[in-house]
């Protein structure tokens, strides 16, 4: 039981290490579509918008240790994403998926 503990906090420690941190993945983010474009501002604060031509949309944001992106919409839906190399991919249900570069 202690070697499973020990093996189990290691992989903990270096999933920790691994995961990206909150500041460095807060900023805006472009998303073009063949007619509109959508703007992702992600502030420090968990704060932040969706943003288009016509729209604000305010929500709340956290980064799981698993690396996903989770925007909290105030209805207490969640869009499920994940931010890589300076984009960030959502997976919008019944649409498409949609990819924001960092500005």
């Amino acid at each position: 039981m202690m070697r499973f503990a020990g093996t189990l906090l290691i992989i903990l420690t270096l999933l920790a290490a691994c995961a990206q941190d909150k500041k460095s993945v807060a900023g805006k983010y472009v998303a073009r579509g063949p007619a509109s474009e959508i703007v992702l501002t992600l502030n420090k604060d968990g704060k932040g918008t969706w943003s288009t031509d016509t729209d604000e949309i305010p929500f709340k944001w956290s980064l799981r240790g698993d690396g996903k992106l989770w925007l909290h919409t105030k209805t207490g839906g969640v869009l499920q994403g994940t931010v890589e190399d300076g984009t960030i991919r959502l997976d919008l249900p019944g649409i498409r998926d949609l990819t924001f570069n960092s500005q």
